[in-house]
């Protein structure tokens, strides 16, 4: 979940891309992967900090301390994709991501066909930044502009991800890019931008592409009518 996210995964409280429960009518796996839920030149990078290092870093105690009052969300979501495949695709899915503290996410949509319903499984996805020390081996990349990438590896062979990458702002907090490598080869990038809601950052649209075996896509999301801390019921996060 985080400045209220894709990613990874990612929920669109961001800057913290949440693993999410998902089911048969939420995020896709192949060119459905990139809805997490996506280059600039800057200067040489700078030692890399190791082990928990990172911990340290602003733009990490940023990502970690953002919008701890906020213990659920609910936010209309809309998304457009278009498969570079034979013949090439437009699709338009619309739905509703929801979260609720401390790490339950969905994203269910109203309108998934029939005819790529097979296509929508459970999607890969970024732990919290909170959770990073637990799950990756981090390093540290300064680049200019007060931006830092954080280079995780997955410490476990068991995760979908293999090698996840979030680029943030030092002074926010915010993520702008978070982009992954997948055990099976596929790849994901959104690009994030954000709108004000109250004393809040939410994410307003995610940009991004994603490819792997047989196909290529580019997709993009926008979020809208955020309820925050409204009442989310458990069921949303079990029922298939």
């Amino acid at each position: 979940m985080p400045a209220l996210g894709k990613p990874a995964g990612m929920t669109p409280l961001a800057p913290v891309y949440r693993r999410p429960r998902l089911s048969r009518t939420s995020f896709g796996a192949g060119p459905l992967a990139a809805l997490v839920a996506v280059g600039s030149v800057f200067l040489l990078a700078q030692a890399a900090p190791t082990d928990d290092a990172f911990t340290r870093d602003p733009a990490y105690k940023k990502m970690v301390a953002m919008n701890r009052d906020v213990r659920s969300s609910i936010a209309d979501i809309e998304v457009h994709t278009k498969v570079k495949s034979f013949p090439p695709m437009s699709l338009t899915f619309r739905g509703h991501s929801y979260f609720k503290a401390p790490d339950r996410q969905r994203v269910v949509f109203d309108n998934v066909p029939g005819m790529i319903e097979g296509m929508v499984k459970d999607s890969p996805s970024i732990a919290p930044a909170a959770l990073w020390p637990q799950h990756y081996h981090v390093t540290v990349e300064k680049l200019g502009g007060g931006l830092r990438t954080f280079h995780l590896t997955a410490q476990s062979p068991a995760d979908p991800i293999s090698a996840p990458n979030v680029t943030a702002d030092a002074k926010s907090g915010l993520m702008s890019r978070v982009s992954f490598v997948g055990r099976n080869g596929s790849t994901v990038s959104n690009d994030l931008t954000y709108m004000p809601l109250g004393k809040h950052m939410v994410v307003a649209t995610q940009s991004g592409s994603a490819a792997g075996k047989g196909y290529k896509a580019d997709v993009t999301t926008t979020f809208s009518n955020y309820r925050l801390n409204a009442a989310v019921d458990d069921a949303v996060f079990t029922k298939e």
